[in-house]
Parts: C-alpha cells; sequence; structure tokens
C-alpha cells in the first residue's frame, strides 16, 4: 500500500517544522509528503527539503507554494491532484504524530477491505467548559449529531478497535485516493469550520457507511495561534457554515426541527461564552453568522466562488 501525506499550510513555520520532523520519524514512514504552503513566502521549503532528504527512508516530497491557493479546501483539492498513494492522509500543520500514526494507518485500511475512509485522535484535547460534552449532544441532533465529540483526548488508544462514524476530523483524516474520483471537494460554499464533516456526509452518500475513527492512530494538536478566528469572527463562521451545511443536507421536517434546535443551543453557548469573557462579540456573531446563512445561495460543489 502507497500511503500519501498531504499538509496544508499557512505562515506557521515553527508548527510546521515539528508536524514534518513527527512524519518523516513514523515507524512507518510514508511513500510521500505533499506540502501545501500558501505562507507569504516560501522559507520554510529549504529547511523541509533537507528534513526529508536526512530522513532514514526514501520519501517523495512534492511542495507546492501557492498564495493564489484559496483557504484550506482548496489546498486538499491541490494535495490530491498531486498524490499518488492508495491512500491519502490529511494533517493539520500544528500536529505531532505518535511513531506508529502511518503503520496505524495502514493496519486499519489493509485489515478493513471495505473501509473506504476513517480518522485518528487528538490526545491533547483542549480543556473544555464542565458538561460541554452533555451540552453539544443534548442540542446537534439529525445531521449535526457528531459522534466525534467525546471521544478525543478520551480513548486509551490501542485497544479501542474502529468506531463508525458518519463524520471523519479533516485534520486527521485518510481516504482510500477512489474516493476523491466521486467526490469533489466543495469550493464554492466555503466552508472551513464544517468542510470535514460536509465532505464526510458526501462520501457516505457516495459509499455507505464504511468510514471509522481508528483510535490506534494517535497525534497531538498544537493549535497554533496564527490564523485563528477572534471569537465574534468565529460564532459568525460557525453559524453561517451550519446553516449552509442545513441547505445543502437538509431535508423535511424532523431535519428542520433539528437546525431550530441547534440554534437554540448554540444561541445559549454564544450567551454564556460572552458572560463568560464579558465580550459581546460571541453574540453579535451568533446573529450575523445566521444572517450570512440565511442570505447564502448553496452552490454547485466544484464552482470557485
Amino acid at each position: 500500500m502507497r500511503i500519501s501525506v498531504v499538509i496544508p499550510t499557512k505562515n506557521r513555520p515553527t508548527d510546521l517544522l515539528k508536524a514534518v520532523a513527527s512524519v518523516i520519524s513514523q515507524n512507518r514512514v510514508p511513500d510521500q509528503l505533499i506540502m501545501v504552503d500558501q505562507s507569504d513566502s516560501d522559507a520554510s521549503r529549504a529547511e523541509i527539503e533537507d528534513m526529508v532528504s536526512g530522513a532514514a527512508r526514501p520519501i517523495q516530497l512534492v511542495y507546492v507554494y501557492d498564495t493564489g491557493i484559496k483557504g484550506l479546501v482548496h489546498a486538499k483539492q491541490v494535495g490530491v491532484s498531486k498524490s499518488d498513494g492508495d491512500v491519502v492522509c490529511f494533517l493539520e500543520d500544528d500536529v505531532v504524530l505518535e511513531p506508529d500514526y502511518t503503520k496505524q494507518m495502514e493496519l486499519a485500511f489493509e485489515n478493513h477491505p471495505a473501509m473506504m475512509g476513517c480518522c485518528g485522535v487528538m490526545t491533547n484535547l483542549p480543556e473544555l467548559p464542565s458538561n460541554y460534552v452533555l451540552f453539544f449532544h443534548l442540542f446537534h441532533r439529525g445531521i449535526f449529531h457528531d459522534f466525534r465529540v467525546g471521544v478525543h483526548g478520551h480513548l486509551a488508544g490501542m485497544d479501542d478497535g474502529l468506531i463508525p462514524s458518519r463524520y471523519l476530523s479533516g485534520g486527521t483524516s485518510a481516504f482510500r485516493k477512489d474516493v476523491f474520483g466521486q467526490v469533489p471537494f466543495d469550493l464554492a460554499n466555503g466552508f472551513f469550520m464544517l468542510e470535514d464533516i460536509d465532505f464526510s456526509m458526501r462520501a457516505v452518500k457516495a459509499f455507505g457507511d464504511c468510514f471509522y475513527i481508528n483510535p490506534a492512530a494517535r497525534l497531538a494538536h498544537y493549535m497554533s495561534p496564527v490564523n485563528r478566528a477572534v471569537l465574534g469572527n468565529k460564532y459568525r463562521r460557525k453559524l453561517r457554515e451550519f446553516l449552509v451545511f442545513y441547505k445543502k443536507h437538509g431535508t423535511g421536517v424532523t431535519q428542520l426541527a433539528a437546525l431550530i434546535w441547534l440554534l437554540v443551543g448554540l444561541w445559549a453557548e454564544a450567551m454564556l461564552t460572552s458572560l463568560r469573557t464579558r465580550n459581546p462579540s460571541p453574540l453579535a456573531g451568533y446573529i450575523r453568522g445566521v444572517l450570512d446563512g440565511l442570505c447564502w445561495t448553496v452552490r454547485n460543489e466544484e464552482a470557485v466562488s
């Protein structure tokens, strides 16, 4: 099995070098490493080339530097177009893999030929407010139900088997290359926070329930402060994306009820966050995001807006 690893990156050189170091020091080194760099300069290229050339086992490095790439989803599409692996693994540029991450991904695909995709787990889940997981699952129903919440940071790892999941975490996901022949990336609808569940939803529609969480493939996510949305903009983006996601995938009265119930929960979350931080921006972002989502016209996935 040939494995390609795709890492989109933008202006996080220190984090990126740590991520690449953990990739090339794997017990099972990937066959191909594809960097999709949207940074202000390609200063990281030379260091990464040196690191890869000094790896214990040969790795094919493909370094794409293009400031014209329009965000994460576009970067993933470019990465896949350059890949020649049987399996394509996506990683964020601020993660550190455990030494057998790639091997555990390979074993999962080899031992489960019908599996079309899986994601690993984060071991260092950020501290969450008390009872957040219960609160999350109370309000995320229907197409918004996300089994991943409550899994990351809570599984022992090697002794846990594959867990069926409709949604895969984008920054630790792996798919058979065949998936991309039938499921295009959505370049038109501005997804970022929900890009992984939108892609996963369409993959399930195309291939059925053959996607899993792989607890044996583990990594730490050291969330870089670079390129992170401020609190108000984060809520605005999240609300807009949930509404666009519903417009793409929601059908019938039951899913409409799930959307309304989700909006109630997100309003409560935004209000509590505003009170806790003494900052009105989450509530303002919530309102602006709802308006953005209601006004959004869903476009064809492959059309670039």
